[in-house]
């Protein structure tokens, strides 16, 4: 019997809750109060189903997809905000040097016929269709990446000047 007594009352909680809210609310509303008691619940293992039967018994009946849909969109407000997505810019070239006064100029890449298709930049739902339609020729990806590891192991005499 004193293990009664130390145990709290979540029915006793929620129409504490409850009664100090507008009855004109909307059950979300209502339900949107009462989470943070919810979460503390659920952390500590109590099953949706007997929250919801408390939640029964505090003079608040839910339906089980109204107290699951409210509660995710409860907890995706309340989710801690990430950075904006920075753009990602395309990695540019490095210029090595073989000495530092002799400047070496970039080889411009070769021209992408392994890849048919490709939109300059994507600014529609038209150029994800079109990534989406694209063909690629992995023959000729492989042999264009070939030719770029042998020109950057290979520098051309217009390199070195």
């Amino acid at each position: 019997m004193t293990e009664h007594l130390t145990k709290p009352d979540p029915v006793a909680h929620y129409r504490a809750v409850l009664d100090s809210l507008d009855p004109r609310l909307r059950i979300a509303a209502k339900l949107r109060a009462l989470f943070p008691m919810i979460e503390t619940q659920l952390a500590a293992g109590v099953p949706h189903a007997a929250i919801m039967e408390d939640l029964a018994q505090a003079g608040l009946a839910v339906r089980p997809t109204t107290y699951i849909t409210t509660l995710r969109r409860w907890r995706k407000a309340n989710r801690p905000q990430t950075a904006p997505a920075v753009p990602v810019a395309t990695p540019t070239p490095t210029v090595h040097r073989t000495a530092p006064d002799t400047p070496r100029t970039t080889p411009t890449p070769p021209p992408m016929d392994g890849i048919q298709g490709r939109p300059h930049g994507i600014e529609t739902p038209s150029d994800l269709r079109q990534i989406r339609n694209m063909r690629v020729d992995l023959e000729a990806l492989r042999r264009e990446g070939l030719e770029q590891r042998q020109n950057a192991t290979n520098p051309t005499p217009q390199d070195k000047e």
